[in-house]
C-alpha cells in the first residue's frame, strides 16, 4: 500500500515538507532563547546570578553636640572649611556657639548616618523667641550625591518648628557653591548681614510653614 503512493511528486513534498518543519523549530527555538535567558536572570551558561546592591541604610537623629561621633563630624566639618576657605578657617576666629546651646529645650543638633556611619551633622540654636540660628551643617565628601543634605536640612526645618520657630537664618562662605544653590533652591532669600561672622559673605533667611514630610 505505501509504495502505491510514493511517487516522484509526494517526495519532492515530503522532503519539503521536512525542511520547513526543521527550519521552523530552528526559528522558534531563536525566539525563545532571549526569554529563557532572562527568566534566569541573566546567569548565562555557568547559572551565576548576578548580585543586587544591597540598600542604604540612612538615619537622622538627634544626639548630643558633645558626644564621640557629634565631635567627629564637627572635627571633619572643620578641616574641610581650612581646605576650602581662602586663608584658611580657625573655628577660635569664627562666630562659635557654645555646644550648650545645642540643646533642647531651644536648641538641637543632628547626626546623619549611612550603614551606622556618622557622615553629617547640623544644629540649630536661638536667635529670638521668633529665629532659630542653623549653624555646622556638613556631609561628608563620600557620602555626598545621595540627597542627605536636602534631607538634613528639611529635618533641621521641622525640628525648628515643633520648637516654636518660625524663622530660620544662616550664613554661609563665597566657596561653598553648593550650600548656596541648596540654601536658595530649599526657599531661602539672602538678606542683610545680621552678624558680624568673619567667614561668611552670604547671610539667608526663610519663613517656615508648615511642617514637611521628610
Amino acid at each position: 500500500m505505501i509504495d502505491d503512493f510514493y511517487t516522484p511528486a509526494w517526495a519532492d513534498a515530503h522532503e519539503k515538507f521536512g525542511a520547513d518543519l526543521v527550519a521552523g523549530l530552528a526559528r522558534l527555538a531563536r525566539r525563545l532563547r532571549p526569554r529563557d535567558a532572562a527568566k534566569d536572570g541573566g546567569r548565562g551558561k555557568r547559572g551565576f546570578a548576578k548580585h543586587q546592591p544591597m540598600p542604604e541604610s540612612i538615619t537622622i537623629a538627634s544626639e548630643a553636640a558633645i558626644g564621640a561621633d557629634a565631635q567627629y563630624c564637627l572635627s571633619e566639618y572643620y578641616r574641610e572649611l581650612q581646605e576650602r576657605f581662602d586663608g584658611g578657617f580657625d573655628p577660635g576666629l569664627s562666630l562659635l556657639p557654645s555646644l550648650d546651646e545645642f540643646a533642647p529645650p531651644r536648641g538641637m543638633f543632628l547626626l546623619v548616618r549611612l550603614n551606622g556611619q556618622p557622615v553629617g551633622c547640623g544644629g540649630l540654636k536661638p536667635i529670638s523667641k521668633e529665629a532659630a540660628y542653623l549653624k555646622r551643617m556638613w556631609i561628608a565628601s563620600g557620602a555626598r550625591g545621595r540627597g542627605l543634605a536636602r534631607r538634613l536640612l528639611s529635618a533641621l526645618e521641622d525640628d525648628a518648628r515643633v520648637m516654636g520657630y518660625s524663622i530660620v537664618r544662616l550664613e554661609t562662605n563665597k566657596s561653598l557653591i553648593e550650600a548656596q544653590q541648596l540654601y536658595r533652591s530649599s526657599g531661602y532669600r539672602e538678606v542683610a548681614p545680621f552678624n558680624d561672622e568673619r567667614y561668611a559673605h552670604h547671610w539667608f533667611e526663610k519663613r517656615l510653614d508648615r511642617i514637611s514630610k521628610r
